[in-house]
């Protein structure tokens, strides 16, 4: 049955829901946004109007409901409030959350229910996907996190300050000297190397986007992280440059699934951890669906039972059942708490032997594939350097 709403908020969230809001079987009416100068406008179609509208509408047709189409946790309950003086008792309201919860649920289960497990990920044809991606995602780090302006700089100051290492879990169980991998770390580890007893930790942050963030802390002059560095590393080869049995512990938070190829890169990980060792991982569950398969975000770190789960919409695997031979898997997440953007999946792995890569990846392609990895990477820097095409603007031709 086709239900009627109104959608307060034009902004980015409340735009994201309209294709859900189809899926889940509500005709959009029209926005309403406070901002006066919106209305008039229109979004995928649909007028933007005066909030004093939209209260008008709901007083003439009960059977309208309004859909509260901000992320902000805060600023929708105030909405609510809002909606409660100006609008008639029988209004029915959602927030935009409880649409979205709806919708991915629903695909989840489906995808779970169909889901084929088998992988094929061609390397050098997603590395290009990847490339393509390369500058938003540096874009990403300047803008948000390391310009002072940004939504995300609060955070990046926190981590600059930041000089003990606190995850809650090694801690348990570190000991001084200890090696510990923090891989995908972004622009600066969260953690830092001093244990509360006095010792350090031997903490090597590791990121394929390491040169680019090493040029922007360069820039930063606030004291902190003066001799910190980040450590180049593809996560599909971290084995290359790592090599076996390198890292007492490994930590991956929100990382293996911007990868090229995340099983592949799991599988690497394991081989750079010592036997014995530890694997902490954390990931909002099922990204990518969460995301709208938008950007780097390609693939779902998700479970099914107990069992931890890497999927797309072409490739799946049982991470749990391949992998049972050398490692021990947990996972758990919290459902309880509501709305799925706040689900975070832990994953525990703990290494039980030692293994030949070969056992789990095809190498025979290996060589061809960097090289390709490689010939891509030159011809989009000769594309996009700014020194080479200010060579070319410098020189005269014929």
């Amino acid at each position: 049955m086709t239900r009627k709403c109104i959608v307060w908020g034009a902004g980015n969230y409340g735009r994201r829901l309209v294709p859900m809001l189809d899926e889940e079987g509500y005709a959009i009416t029209a926005f309403c946004d406070m901002d006066r100068e919106l209305e008039g406008s229109r979004i995928h179609g649909y007028e933007v109007i005066s909030v004093d509208k939209a209260a008008e509408m709901c007083r003439g047709d009960k059977g309208l409901s309004v859909i509260i189409g901000i992320f902000d946790y805060a600023a929708a309950e105030d909405v609510k409030g809002r909606i409660r003086d100006q609008f008639p008792d029988h209004t029915d309201v959602k927030s935009g959350h409880d649409i979205q919860d709806a919708y991915e649920n629903r695909i989840l289960r489906l995808c779970h229910q169909n889901m084929v497990f088998r992988w094929n990920v061609e390397l050098g044809e997603a590395f290009q996907t990847w490339l393509d991606h390369l500058m938003s995602e540096a874009a990403y780090w300047v803008k948000e996190v390391a310009d002072r302006r940004g939504r995300n700089h609060g955070y990046n100051v926190m981590c600059r300050k930041n000089d003990s290492f606190d995850h809650k879990e090694i801690l348990r169980e570190i000991r001084a000297d200890e090696t510990v991998m923090d891989i995908g770390c972004g622009l600066v580890s969260r953690f830092g190397s001093r244990l509360g007893h006095g010792g350090t930790v031997k903490l090597v942050p590791v990121d394929a986007l390491a040169h680019f963030y090493n040029v922007i802390n360069d820039r930063i002059q606030d004291g902190y992280k003066k001799d910190y560095r980040c450590q180049f590393g593809l996560f599909e080869f971290l084995g290359n440059t790592f090599g076996r049995n390198y890292a007492d512990y490994i930590i991956v938070d929100n990382a293996l699934d911007h990868c090229i190829d995340p099983w592949r890169s799991l599988v690497e990980c394991l081989y750079v951890l010592k036997t014995d060792g530890r694997m902490y991982m954390n990931h909002r569950r099922a990204e990518a669906v969460y995301e709208g398969w938008s950007g780097l975000h390609r693939w779902n770190i998700d479970c099914d039972g107990g069992d931890l789960i890497i999927w797309n919409k072409e490739n799946a695997v049982n991470v749990t059942e391949r992998l049972k031979e050398i490692a021990d898997i947990s996972v758990t997440y919290d459902d309880a708490g509501g709305v799925r953007e706040r689900q975070n999946l832990g994953v525990r792995i703990v290494k039980k032997k030692d293994f030949e890569l070969s056992a789990f990846l095809g190498l025979h392609k290996e060589n061809a594939v960097l090289t390709g990895m490689v010939d891509r990477l030159m011809e989009k820097l000769s594309s996009d350097s700014r020194v080479f095409l200010d060579m070319l603007e410098g020189a005269e031709y014929m």
